[in-house]
C-alpha cells in the first residue's frame, strides 16, 4: 500500500517536471526563437545544465517544425499538381 501511494507521487512528480521542461522549451523557442543560444557558466553548473537540458529541447522542436514545413510544402505542391490535372482532365 505505501508501496504504490509511493510510486504514484513519484509517477507524480516526474509528470510535474516533465511538463514544467517542456513549458520552458516552449516559453524559449517563443521569446528567443530558434535562434537560441546556449550560455554555459562555469560557477554556475546547475543553471548551465537546465540551460543546455532547454537548448537541446529548442534545438529538437526546431528541427521538427523544419522538417514538417518541408513536409507540407511537399503536400501542397502535390495537392496542387492533382488539382490541376483533374480540372485539366474534367474539362477534356
Amino acid at each position: 500500500m505505501i508501496w504504490t501511494l509511493f510510486l504514484d507521487a513519484l509517477r507524480l512528480i516526474l509528470l510535474g517536471l516533465v511538463v514544467l521542461y517542456a513549458a520552458l522549451v516552449l516559453i524559449t523557442l517563443r521569446t528567443e526563437g530558434a535562434h537560441y543560444q546556449l550560455s554555459i557558466d562555469q560557477h554556475d553548473p546547475i543553471r548551465s545544465a537546465e540551460r543546455l537540458l532547454v537548448w537541446m529541447g529548442v534545438r529538437m522542436i526546431a528541427g521538427l517544425l523544419a522538417v514538417l514545413n518541408v513536409g507540407l510544402n511537399i503536400l501542397e505542391d502535390a495537392s496542387a499538381d492533382v488539382g490541376d490535372w483533374v480540372l485539366h482532365r474534367h474539362s477534356s
